[in-house]
């Protein structure tokens, strides 16, 4: 997830754990598709069982995507207090 931070094109960012989704444009559309790929992997893992251990196994896969989540707000409140980028600044003067 650090990716969305500090690889600036999309296109070079890899999400290895999306296998077979469409990669994401920025951190809520990833942790969406993670709640997507969770919830058809508790359906597949569930064939056969009944509901409640769908449930669950959903629950336990969510509970993952809870803790991506959390650790995706600490990352961007940890982001946002790094000092700016010194040589981003000194480009954008000259372009000004």
């Amino acid at each position: 997830m650090r990716q969305f931070y500090t690889v600036d094109d999309p296109a070079k960012r890899k999400f290895p754990s999306l296998c077979g989704f469409r990669p994401p444009k920025n951190l809520d559309e990833y942790l969406k598709l993670k709640v997507k790929q969770d919830e058809l992997q508790a359906k597949y893992e569930g064939q056969g069982e009944n509901d409640n251990s769908i449930s669950s196994r959903m629950q336990l896969l969510l509970s993952k995507v809870k803790k991506l989540e959390d650790y995706a707000r600490d990352l961007s409140k940890e982001m946002s207090d790094l000092p700016p980028n010194t040589d981003l600044q000194k480009e954008m003067r000259k372009d000004l």
